[in-house]
């Protein structure tokens, strides 16, 4: 959806909109689709930043909850 020019009529739409204006100012832009399911740290950083109204920035690691979440579904998974 970002790398095409046709307008996004699905929920995501306007920030497909806004990436596509954006991509013109950068030099060098490579979009990579992630599976939902390889995608569970950034939904976990995601629902719990806003659940707390916080602003985070991951400079040399994330956020102690988003670890002790991450630990405690490897604990969960069998081998």
């Amino acid at each position: 959806k970002c790398q095409t020019q046709n307008p996004d009529k699905s929920q995501i739409g306007a920030h497909v909109q806004d990436i596509q204006q954006l991509k013109d100012s950068f030099q060098s832009i490579v979009f990579n689709h992630t599976l939902r399911s390889t995608n569970g740290l950034a939904h976990i950083l995601a629902t719990e930043t806003l659940k707390r109204s916080e602003t985070v920035y991951m400079v040399g690691g994330v956020p102690v909850y988003t670890e002790r979440v991450v630990e405690a579904e490897w604990e969960r998974e069998p081998d």
